[in-house]
Parts: structure tokens; C-alpha cells; sequence
């Protein structure tokens, strides 16, 4: 990485969802291009495997209703200098001193990595960025085979995507974009089903968690137009990664009415 970085679906969306998947995958092109912009990104023992809010009982929800998605924790050491780090740095951009996160939005990116492990690796450094601690991280990242990794709880703060940071979660997808033209790389996870799919999925159950409409679902290129975006340090983003017509498409894979 190298800068900051309702619900009406059910089995019958599904289908629907992966036809927009094998669409998508026979549409994509390969543009020229260079990338210039991306998300906010030492061993340890092995994840433990999750299902967030998974009940050991049948639920009596209606059946419509889908579990929440299978979600490795794989946490950041999340400790309390790195807690102090974000809550001056929320001061500083935000005007409150604090590490906790009310999200109302999620930020799509893609970790110009191909490995999960790299990324990880990234985040778990903490090093300075733009000359400010803490280091670039987000909540979650999704794998090339659907894995779905949560790194920091969506209740804490990180550092992902300039004057959002305050109110987002951020989801990133492991794509790089090999020289290509950054859209080219959020179409290359749009027609990788499983990916694709598993973040629709992660999406869909952070929405029900924290109503989050699909409007408030957006891609890091979008951030600066965003009505929420504040910084009082003045900064913008510079990154292009997930533009508005791969986030439209992304929307038509979700079981949220907008």
C-alpha cells in the first residue's frame, strides 16, 4: 500500500447476483495505464475461523434473512499506543480525540498485492504515513477464493481512506493492478465470482449491522465527492481505485433495495 488508503435479498437474489458476475467477467478490458493511487495498508499464530453473530440455534428470523458471512479474525495488534495514535490523529483531521468508529459508510479498495499475506503485513507494521502515525489499515480484506478476513473490529477506527476515516469501514479486495489502468483491477475482481460474491456478502451483513444504505457504499475514488468527507489538516485524496461505474456494479450485486 502507499497512501491512507435494508435488506431484501435471500436465494433468489444469489442467482441474480452471480448472472452480473459472468457479465461482467466478459466485459472487462484490459486498459493502458498506470496506476497512481490505492487504499490506506511478522508472523503470528494461526486465525481462529468466526461466524460473525452466528447463533448455535436455529435463528426465527424470517428465511429470507441469510446467515452472516464465514469471517476469519485475523486482528491487528490493535493495542493502546496504536489506539492513542489514531484517536490524536482523529483529532487532528476530525476534530475529535477518539479511536472508536460509528460507521455509516463502507470504502471499497484493492490492495495493489497479490497476496493477502503481504497486506497484512503491511497493516501489522504501523509504519508512519504521510509523515503521521498511526499506520494505513483496514477492517477487512478479502481474499482471491472468497476468504473473508477481519483485521480490526468495524467498531475501531483505521486509517484507510483521507477525511472518511471518522465514519467508514474499509473493505479491501487483493487485486493488484500489474500496470494496468486502476479500473481494469476492480474489474478483475468483479468477474471473479468467489471474490466478488464474498465481499457482496460481507457488505450485505455490515449494512444489516449498521444500517448502511447502498448509496453509502462507495469506492476510494469517490471519497473527495463524498458529503461526509472532512479534514481540517486540509488533505484530498489522489487515489483512483474503485471508480463509480465498477462501485455501480458492485451495488447490483448486493440484496439491498438503494
Amino acid at each position: 500500500m502507499r497512501g491512507e488508503g435494508g435488506y431484501a435479498g435471500g436465494a433468489r437474489r444469489l442467482v441474480g447476483a452471480a448472472a452480473v458476475v459472468l457479465t461482467l467477467a466478459g466485459v472487462g478490458v484490459a486498459l493502458g495505464g498506470g496506476l497512481v493511487g490505492r487504499a490506506e495498508s511478522p508472523p503470528k499464530p494461526p486465525p481462529s475461523v468466526t461466524s460473525a453473530a452466528t447463533p448455535s440455534t436455529p435463528p426465527s428470523a424470517p428465511l429470507d434473512v441469510p446467515a452472516a458471512p464465514r469471517i476469519v479474525s485475523d486482528h491487528l495488534a490493535f493495542e493502546a499506543a496504536r489506539k492513542a495514535e489514531t484517536a490524536a490523529y482523529s483529532l487532528r483531521h476530525y476534530g475529535v480525540r477518539t479511536a472508536r468508529l460509528q460507521p455509516s459508510m463502507i470504502v471499497l479498495h484493492y490492495t495493489e498485492s497479490d497476496t493477502y499475506a503481504s497486506v497484512r503485513s503491511l497493516f501489522a507494521a504501523d509504519l508512519p504515513n504521510r509523515g503521521e502515525a498511526p499506520g494505513t489499515c483496514a477492517h477487512y480484506v478479502v481474499d482471491q477464493d472468497g476468504t473473508i478476513h477481519e483485521l480490526v473490529p468495524p467498531t475501531l477506527r483505521c486509517r484507510h481512506t483521507v477525511g472518511l476515516n471518522h465514519v467508514a469501514i474499509g473493505i479491501e479486495f487483493v487485486q493488484a493492478s500489474h500496470g494496468h489502468d486502476p479500473r481494469w483491477a476492480a474489474q478483475q475482481v468483479l468477474a471473479r465470482r468467489a471474490q466478488a460474491l464474498a465481499g457482496a456478502s460481507l457488505v450485505e451483513h455490515l449494512q444489516r449491522r449498521f444500517d448502511i444504505p447502498d448509496q453509502a457504499v462507495i469506492g476510494h475514488a469517490m471519497a473527495n465527492d463524498s458529503k461526509a468527507f472532512r479534514d481540517l489538516e486540509g488533505w484530498r485524496n489522489d487515489h483512483v481505485d474503485w471508480q463509480q461505474p465498477e462501485v455501480v456494479a458492485f451495488r447490483r450485486l448486493l440484496a439491498t433495495a438503494p
